[in-house]
């Protein structure tokens, strides 16, 4: 397997000891604002949850680094909004990600503190939900304790499928299991960057 999850692969593989601080800091860079558009989350998290359904990896500290990460990376992303506020709109320097903004914005319009749950599942906006709460002013306990749910929810929804994955296939011949998860990885890739560009229409 090629790639930046070919290569966290590996590295998990070397040193599993250091596979919850790897999977804290990967997440904690895909839930930052900004940052989080050039972490490619979605496949490694599957990768990840393929490596512990074959038993490579421990889960509960995995589970914990990965769930503080996600909480830490909003929260920020939020005393962030919150410091540069709603004028910083017309900035020209976030021209680039302002449609971005503007249907983050209409999102937590439309579901109040409940987008901190389902912000986490809207793709390239992800990052950007936690940013627009701040800007928008949202109160700092409910946002938390969105957040934190958010966190709990999300982790183990995007290991599910790689780590389902790796269980139903443990019966195959090992030379068909590396294929079959390189495979995965490939697919998601492409309905990423597939949702990415019509995001940008």
């Amino acid at each position: 397997m090629d790639g930046p999850a070919g290569r966290l692969a590996a590295l998990l593989q070397d040193h599993p000891e250091q596979a919850g601080l790897v999977i804290g800091l990967l997440v904690f860079a895909e839930s930052l604002a900004f940052v989080g558009f050039f972490v490619p989350s979605t496949p490694l998290l599957l990768m990840i949850g393929a490596m512990l359904g074959a038993g490579l990896l421990e889960p509960g500290p995995l589970l914990a680094y990965a769930v503080v990460g996600a909480v830490l990376g909003d929260a920020i992303s939020y005393e962030l909004g919150r410091w540069m506020g709603p004028s910083t709109l017309r900035h020209r320097l976030l021209k680039p990600r302002r449609r971005a903004l503007a249907r983050a914005r209409l999102f937590i319009r439309k579901a109040g503190v409940a987008t901190m749950i389902l912000g986490r599942f809207t793709g390239p906006i992800r990052s950007l939900v936690p940013l627009a709460a701040g800007m928008l002013r949202m109160r700092r306990l409910p946002f938390q304790a969105a957040n934190v749910i958010g966190a709990l929810v999300w982790i183990p929804v995007m290991l599910a499928p790689g780590y389902l994955a790796a269980r139903g296939v443990s019966l195959l011949p090992p030379g068909l299991i590396e294929p079959l998860l390189a495979g995965a990885v490939v697919i998601v890739l492409a309905v990423l960057i597939w949702r990415r560009r019509l995001s940008r229409v």
